[in-house]
């Protein structure tokens, strides 16, 4: 898919694709919208060429031939979209939480030549960030790792995760979030991948572990249940398209 020209409509993190299928539903629709719906945000996306456009109100009442879709579906699809549609939607993120310079306050604009956005008062520049997370599968005896999170979709069972915090490596957040939320010490730390998570910028980290020592004692506040599980018998887990899957479902 060539992206330049393509418009990416999104509502409350939902891409707007044409009914039927994932292809972004484009212009057309856009305008329809729009005779209801306050524009947001309406933006280029460099260096793709893509239009990105946000939207007011819920993901409802979508335009003949048209439906919502979540980028997760994109992605578990391996839609020619998905990327550049999480690179849209993770710049309308990073654009709706810098309107203004953290510096002096004044209002952000556009950059002339820079994927950026720049202080009219004192030339500050802002550049879009990324959220470091680790995501980790850990085995014991055969067994894989799954906990109920407390907050974040209590009924799917995933992997532990957490933000690398500034002064720690990916390797090291991964011993330290363990050992937080599930009391357990882990070895053999190694990387398995990574994928962009525009929710609302995170960049999340993939790894594997082998249990080392400790037993089950849960942070109440981050788990609300955990288990190990074989892995020919899971529980509800997240769906393909997320990078908790791709753990689980991955050889070790």
């Amino acid at each position: 898919m060539d992206p330049a020209g393509t418009t990416f409509v999104f509502c409350d993190s939902l891409l707007l694709v044409k009914a039927g299928g994932l292809e972004p539903a484009g212009a057309a629709a856009l305008a329809e919208l729009q005779k209801s719906r306050a524009t947001l945000d309406d933006f280029t996306v460099r260096p793709q060429g893509c239009r990105a456009v946000g939207l007011s109100g819920a993901a409802t009442d979508a335009p003949a031939n048209c439906e919502w879709a979540r980028l997760r579906t994109l992605l578990g699809a391996e839609s020619p979209a998905a990327v550049t549609a999480s690179r849209a939607l993770g710049m309308l993120n990073w654009r709706a939480a810098h309107r203004f310079c953290g510096a002096c306050g004044g209002p952000l604009e556009e950059h002339p030549t820079e994927v950026a956005r720049t202080c009219a008062a004192c030339g500050r520049v802002e550049y879009p960030t990324l959220a470091a997370a680790i995501i980790v599968r850990i085995e014991k005896d055969g067994k894989i790792l799954l906990a109920r999170h407390a907050q974040r979709i209590p009924d799917l069972w995933t992997c532990l995760a957490g933000y690398v915090e500034l002064g720690e490596s990916p390797e090291d957040c991964v011993r330290r979030e363990v050992k937080e939320e599930a009391g357990l010490e882990v070895a053999d730390v190694r990387y398995a991948g990574s994928q962009f998570w525009p929710f609302p910028n995170q960049l999340m980290l993939g790894f594997k572990a082998a249990w080392k020592a400790g037993d089950l004692r849960l942070q109440p506040e981050e788990l609300a249940e955990a288990r190990w599980f074989d892995p020919a018998d899971l529980p509800a887990i997240p769906p393909k398209g997320a990078m908790a899957y791709r753990l689980i479902h991955g050889p070790m």
